[in-house]
């Protein structure tokens, strides 16, 4: 343990100033502006200030203090949003556009709290739909196309 290099700068230990001339405030001294010195009481109330309490006096309860109201449960606002972010990844099943918008209007409705995340779900889900859709229209058009058509190579 003496192996080990002492904590603080070397003035500290010593007792002297590393500024010259500097001689710290002498400890246990009455105040320069009349005022008692720290932890003593002015007007000789008690040790830790009690005024005038009853028989019985207050409870004290500790802990953190309430503010506001409770955490409301966010759980249709964030399954909204995150079926509008699967929406963009696997938008062609387009089952998570519909999830994204139907628990994004049920959040709307029923949490106010979790407004900005229901309506992400719902933006995501909607824009989603409608290009995914599109590319599914546009892919069931060209295969009807293509096997109406057919090619005449006279096989028969």
């Amino acid at each position: 343990m003496s192996n080990q290099p002492s904590q603080g700068p070397d003035y500290q230990r010593s007792g002297s100033s590393p500024w010259p001339g500097y001689q710290p405030p002498a400890q246990n001294q009455g105040s320069p502006y009349g005022q008692p010195p720290y932890g003593q009481s002015q007007y000789n109330q008690g040790q830790y200030g009690q005024y005038n309490q009853g028989q019985y006096g207050q409870p004290q309860y500790f802990g953190q203090p309430y503010y506001g109201r409770a955490v409301e449960p966010k759980t249709l606002s964030i399954a909204s949003m995150v079926c509008g972010i699967a929406s963009v990844i696997m938008g062609w099943l387009l089952l998570p556009q519909f999830a994204a918008i139907i628990t994004g209007h049920l959040a709307l409705r029923r949490e106010p709290g979790g407004k900005g995340m229901s309506i992400t779900g719902l933006v995501l889900g909607y824009l989603c739909l409608l290009g995914y859709g599109a590319v599914w229209l546009l892919f069931i058009i060209g295969v009807t196309v293509a096997a109406t058509t057919g090619s005449n190579t006279g096989t028969f």
